[in-house]
C-alpha cells in the first residue's frame, strides 16, 4: 500500500470538510434567515434615531451573515455542483439578493416581507 502524501492527505481532509457543510449549511441558512427575519420585522416605530439606526446596522449584519453562509454553501457544492453552475449562478444569486431585500424592505414596513 502506497504512503499518501500531505497533499492528498489535504485534499481528503478539504473534501471531509465540505461533506459536512452540505450537510449542515442548509439548517444553519435556515435559522439564520429566521433569526434575521424576527430581528428585521421588529417594532422600530418607537425608536429614538439612534436606536433604529443600530437597528439598521444589525438587519445589515444579518444580511452579511446569510450571504457568508451562502457563499459557504456555494463552495461546498463543489464546481460540478448545480450551486456553482457558471450559466444558472449570476440569476440564482440575483434572485436571492432580491429576495432578501425584499424580505427586508417588508420587515422594516411592518409587513410580512
Amino acid at each position: 500500500m502506497e504512503a499518501k502524501s500531505g497533499t492528498e492527505d489535504r485534499m481528503e481532509e478539504l473534501e471531509t470538510v465540505r461533506a459536512e457543510f452540505l450537510q449542515s449549511l442548509p439548517g444553519d441558512i435556515n435559522r439564520a434567515r429566521n433569526a434575521y427575519r424576527r430581528m428585521a420585522q421588529a417594532a422600530a416605530l418607537k425608536m429614538d434615531a439612534k436606536s433604529f439606526a443600530a437597528h439598521q446596522t444589525a438587519c445589515k449584519a444579518g444580511l452579511s451573515h446569510l450571504e457568508g453562509l451562502i457563499k459557504l454553501l456555494r463552495w461546498a457544492a463543489g464546481p460540478d455542483g448545480a450551486e456553482n453552475d457558471k450559466a444558472k449562478s449570476p440569476a440564482v444569486e440575483e434572485a436571492e439578493i432580491r429576495k432578501l431585500i425584499a424580505e427586508a424592505r417588508g420587515a422594516l414596513a411592518g409587513g410580512e416581507g
